[in-house]
């Protein structure tokens, strides 16, 4: 486990050189800007919190993880805050439900700092929700979903963004193309943070920095959470995620434990409500109404209603980092594929097409070797064992927030689907062992996509 230790700007605590000095405004980027340009001067409560989630966040970056037995990370942090007292009932809360999050023991310690803690007012109560809109298809399936069943008028969208230039513009790309369809722009938070090198004050080069950005979904929903207790929609926030990635069993014993991400776990969900209900004095229920749906099933209305727009999405960590949105041989790019391609989609959108290679012929350290092998593999064990096997051997499954008989249904699904799609592909097939299947579900699979 490595040790860091950060400092929010003060001048009462004592640092070393080994110490990631952050300061808002400066190196830190906080978000207090667009947040007062879009709901006027924030109340010392939400600046604080903006400073807390936006320096989580810094940290995850700016600390990399080691390999193997190292890749936790022992986290101290140190930040000033007007409202003490509101941060230190909560500090349990908030070091547990990031130890489920990023899988590192976080420590903090709040100091006081001046100005006037928030006064208790009454927020507004309107009816509607609040998404967070990433860019993803998830994200816009459930920005589908709320406008066809609420309207414009009652759906807010809250965006995190980084430097990455991609994430970006697929969310404006995407929000013009829901103001297009229906009729009116929803309103909609862009709110930007992360480290920087400003001056003297140093951080991290993208080289150095960590790239799994797990405590992102803090930051998202911290913004999600502030927007919806500012406009009052029925004190709820929504995040949109399909029940493979939300639920997130590990495809191999080599991503139990640390090396799996539970970005949007339900148990996070659930500890992230909790803690911005006491900490903002305001009821924040966080669901995710795709947490039973395979991806297949979360985008279906999207290919068949909405075809132009699944182009626009980014699904793809890598996508600043090549020449195409999507990799192609990652994860998320396999699990994206075969949703699509369930609904007979195929588009050109992949730095790699791997399913076209020859798989088999590749080195065994190859990437996308391995990770179409762990996703077949993880698929035939799906299909291959009972119930009561399939609880054994994924102990995740049994949590007190997951309906573990919902989850393996949905996740058998999957392996249909997924062993329907690859075993469209001959050489896949055989590498994985699978029984060769209809070449498509559409007479001619419809190619879109353009490289960038």
């Amino acid at each position: 486990m490595s040790d860091s230790r950060a400092i929010v700007f003060t001048d009462t605590i004592k640092r070393t050189d080994a110490d990631l000095v952050l300061q808002p405004g400066a190196n830190l980027y906080t978000g207090v800007k667009p947040f007062t340009e879009r709901y006027g001067d924030p109340t010392s409560l939400e600046a604080d919190l903006l400073v807390v989630a936006s320096s989580i966040f810094a940290c995850d970056l700016a600390f990399k993880r080691g390999q193997r037995e190292n890749i936790t990370r022992d986290i101290a942090v140190t930040i000033p805050v007007v409202n003490l007292q509101a941060f230190e009932r909560v500090k349990p809360t908030l070091e547990y439900l990031l130890y489920v999050l990023s899988h590192d023991s976080w420590t903090f310690t709040f100091d006081r700092a001046k100005g006037a803690p928030e006064d208790a007012r009454d927020w507004p109560t309107v009816e509607g929700k609040t998404l967070l809109f990433s860019g993803g298809l998830d994200s816009l399936a459930g920005a589908v979903d709320l406008l066809d069943d609420l309207g414009p008028q009652r759906v807010q969208l809250a965006s995190h963004i980084t430097a990455n230039p991609v994430t970006k513009s697929s969310q404006d790309k995407l929000t013009e193309y829901l103001t297009k369809q229906y009729k009116r722009a929803p309103p909609r938070i862009v709110i930007r943070t992360g480290g920087r090198n400003f001056k003297s004050l140093k951080f991290p080069s993208d080289s150095d920095r960590e790239d799994t950005q797990r405590t992102r979904s803090f930051m998202f929903l911290t913004i999600a959470a502030l927007a919806a207790r500012r406009s009052g929609h029925s004190k709820l926030v929504m995040i949109a995620e399909n029940g493979q990635m939300a639920i997130h069993l590990p495809l191999s014993a080599a991503r139990i434990g640390a090396f799996s991400t539970h970005t949007a776990h339900p148990e996070f969900v659930f500890k992230v409500s909790e803690f911005f209900t006491q900490l903002l004095g305001y009821p924040i229920t966080i669901e995710n109404p795709y947490l039973y749906r395979t991806k297949a099933e979360v985008v279906e209305k999207l290919v068949s209603a909405h075809t132009s727009a699944v182009p626009l999405s980014v699904s793809c960590w890598r996508g600043s980092r090549q020449s195409f949105n999507h990799c192609g041989q990652c994860i998320p790019c396999l699990i994206r594929r075969v949703a699509l391609e369930h609904h007979g989609l195929t588009l050109a959108e992949y730095e790699r097409d791997l399913l076209a290679e020859d798989v088999a012929s590749l080195p065994p350290m190859d990437d996308g070797k391995r990770n179409l092998a762990e996703l077949g593999e993880f698929a035939y064990a799906l299909t291959g064992q009972s119930d009561g096997e399939l609880m054994f051997n994924y102990p995740d499954l049994i949590n007190e927030h997951i309906d573990s008989n919902a989850a393996v249904a949905m996740y058998r699904r999957f392996a249909l689907e997924a062993t329907n799609v690859f075993g469209k592909y001959p050489k896949v097939a055989c590498f994985l062992g699978l029984q060769p299947t209809a070449s498509t579900t559409r007479s001619k699979p419809r190619k879109v996509g353009k490289k960038k």
